[in-house]
């Protein structure tokens, strides 16, 4: 299958040991078969303590202490890739952070912004969002509607001639509805998602009784924050619609995602004065982490956003 990917995509690299947020650390490990067969294989010590380490009917490393990988060293180094080389890793943590849209004539390949690096990667970049696509590549007719809806998003959003604010207001627009979110309804709208870490519960609860003006969209210090932050929801999210007709739901989505991360980034800014690239950028991560990565959420989150 011919892949697409975008222009930043080649520019990823795990950074292993100096990533603040290990992708080792609080995810279940699932076994894929290829790896498994590997680790049967191994006729040495390291491969009886891994296999030690696997338990379930669909084989997963039994974590350790603070829900750690158990091949994961104090370093913030992987034991098997250090000894075995990254042959020896599941196909899950070889591909994370990356994910997948599936088409009729292509795969699009993306970065996860649960990823640090990843995030910083996205988030920073000044030239505009775009995709390779692969040469000499034959189209469906659905595949080539759902592009163009998909790049008249793009167009607007990457309209640096209006303000973040102005783009947000005119997506909604093309789809019928308004960039009009009430922070007290999408707070308890998020409060009542199933939540992973104590901290994002308490930067949720953190917006009560704040008073969000949006201004965090018009200042021109985040444009390109946010800009690059809405290109990627739409990017990673509506390729369902080409499937599902959703594309309302799969906009609302995008949106109402950059409105609570922009919340979020706001109310952190007025407690302390200011607020960094990387601060906002770890907020957009932990977004990631505990919404976009738990299918139960998004799908939640859909439902609701359908009934608008």
């Amino acid at each position: 299958m011919k892949e697409a990917v975008p222009g930043y995509y080649q520019n990823f690299q795990c950074i292993a040991d100096r990533c603040k947020h290990s992708c080792c650390v609080g995810w279940e490990i699932d076994i894929d078969d290829e790896t498994m067969a590997f680790y049967e294989s191994l006729n040495t010590d390291l491969g009886d303590r891994i296999r030690k380490s696997i338990e379930g009917e669909e084989p997963h490393f039994i974590l350790g202490p603070d829900e750690r990988c158990p091949f994961l060293k104090e370093d913030g180094l992987c034991e098997l890739i250090c000894e075995c080389g990254e042959e020896a890793i599941c196909e899950i943590c070889s591909l994370h952070p990356r994910f997948k849209n599936f088409y009729p004539s292509f795969t699009e390949m993306g970065l996860g912004l649960c990823c640090e690096e990843a995030a910083r990667l996205i988030l920073s970049a000044e030239e505009p969002f775009s995709v390779k696509m692969p040469e000499n590549i034959q189209l469906t007719e659905e595949e080539t509607m759902f592009l163009a809806i998909r790049q008249t998003i793009f167009a607007v959003l990457q309209d640096r001639n209006q303000n973040v604010k102005e783009r947000f207001d005119s997506v909604a627009k093309l789809f019928g509805f308004s960039f009009d979110f009430s922070l007290k309804k999408a707070q308890k709208l998020y409060v009542s998602l199933e939540r992973l870490d104590e901290s994002w519960t308490d930067m949720l609860e953190g917006l009560k009784g704040f008073s969000f003006d949006e201004s965090i969209f018009k200042s021109e210090k985040f444009q390109i924050f946010f800009e690059q932050l809405a290109v990627y929801f739409v990017f990673r999210h509506l390729a369902e619609a080409m499937w599902d007709g959703e594309y309302g739901a799969r906009v609302r989505f995008a949106l109402l995602s950059c409105f609570l991360i922009g919340a979020l980034c706001a109310q952190i800014e007025s407690v302390n004065g200011q607020i960094s690239f990387e601060k906002m950028a770890d907020v957009v991560r932990q977004y990631s982490a505990e919404i976009e990565y738990s299918e139960e959420n998004v799908a939640k989150l859909m439902a609701e956003l359908s009934c608008c």
